[in-house]
């Protein structure tokens, strides 16, 4: 158990608490733990407007790459932070884990999350846990692909599949991450892209991207594993990866205009809000098993799924260390909490006795169920 569990009333404090996820997170964590959330970040009007709003008890300025901010910040003794930020988070990671505090993360990108990976040490040594992997995808795609790999346990592989809604309101930090992703060539137009069925969508075209929770289902799970990626509308996910393999966003980068794309992405709206993540695991004579959970809106989802893991933080149950979020919460009781947070989770799997033979089971998608 973490040293904090001690102290039910220290502060959760929510880095980037006003921003799409924050706001989201904060009210949820607020509902539940009254008088405790800080809403902390660069931009103090913000911050405030969200404490007026209800969602939060108090605001203060953190800039998280400044030690001095970083040091006041602890000062407050709080029994987490959440950080919706992808800004110098292995240093504040560091930082909390020093202090005995639990610290929260939701970036997507598997550089930052090896690096705060690292940690484990000094997060044991101080009874604390640093917990990665904590949204749609990464977060909820790393537990479905435990839960598939948990009913085939002879699963040879993993594939994610993710559908983002065009409509849907994304963060600016999540907008950038993806510019930045197809500007760095890392999203394949052609290769290694193919065609699944996406529940409520059909079968899609979806890309190969690099989001962190291939890496360390593979690290935790020993299977190959890779994620790929959709948009609700197919013209738009074919013009965006074409654009990626045909250089235009590494062009815009050397231009120095990523900075305007990515404000023109985060200003379009069209198309639904939904969202899909899906996992199958699969063995080498054809059975399958797979497990989808569909909602609406990522930031508002991921804002869940990280209020959702902090409360369970704070019951103390989580081993010091840095854990991911499929390590820290029992798959089913977790996927069934879902449901009560607007989200639908479907499973489609093959009969008990195809699981361990070698007999081909074909898994059917069934019908579209709107979340």
């Amino acid at each position: 158990m973490g040293k904090n569990d001690d102290r039910p009333g220290a502060p959760i404090v929510i880095v980037g608490g006003y921003g799409a996820v924050g706001r989201v997170a904060a009210h949820t964590l607020t509902s539940w733990y009254p008088k405790r959330v800080i809403v902390a970040g660069r931009d103090p009007a913000r911050a405030r407007e969200t404490v007026r709003s209800g969602s939060a008890a108090r605001a203060i300025r953190v800039d998280a790459t400044d030690p001095g901010d970083v040091a006041r910040m602890l000062d407050e003794r709080p029994a987490v932070v959440v950080m919706c930020v992808e800004r110098g988070n292995a240093a504040l990671a560091r930082a909390c884990l020093e202090r005995g505090v639990h610290y929260v993360d939701i970036s997507a990108t598997a550089a930052v999350l090896h690096e705060i990976a690292e940690l484990d040490p000094l997060a044991a040594r101080h009874a604390a846990t640093a917990l990665l992997s904590v949204g749609v995808a990464p977060g909820l795609s790393n537990v479905l692909a435990r839960h598939c790999v948990e009913a085939l346990p002879s699963a040879r592989s993993v594939d994610i599949d993710l559908l983002l809604g065009m409509g849907d309101a994304h963060g600016d930090d999540s907008v950038r991450w993806v510019v930045a992703n197809l500007a760095a060539g890392n999203a394949s137009g052609r290769t290694g892209r193919t065609r699944v069925r996406l529940r409520g969508f059909g079968m899609r075209t979806v890309h190969p991207f690099p989001f962190s929770d291939q890496y360390t289902i593979h690290d935790k799970l020993g299977l190959p594993a890779t994620t790929r990626m959709c948009f609700d509308s197919a013209a738009a996910t074919s013009l965006l990866f074409a654009l990626s393999s045909a250089r235009f966003f590494a062009l815009a980068r050397r231009l120095r205009a990523e900075r305007l794309i990515t404000s023109l992405f985060s200003r379009l709206h069209f198309g639904s809000s939904r969202f899909v993540v899906q996992a199958r695991a699969a063995d080498a004579h054809g059975a399958a098993v797979s497990s989808t959970v569909t909602g609406v809106g990522t930031a508002r989802a991921t804002g869940v799924v990280t209020a959702l893991a902090v409360r369970r933080l704070l019951t103390g149950e989580a081993a010091p260390g840095v854990r991911h979020l499929d390590e820290l919460v029992p798959v089913g009781p977790f996927l069934d909490e879902l449901r009560g947070h607007g989200m639908t989770v479907h499973h489609d799997t093959p009969p008990l006795e195809n699981r361990f033979g070698p007999r081909t089971t074909t898994v059917a998608d069934g019908p579209a169920t709107r979340p």
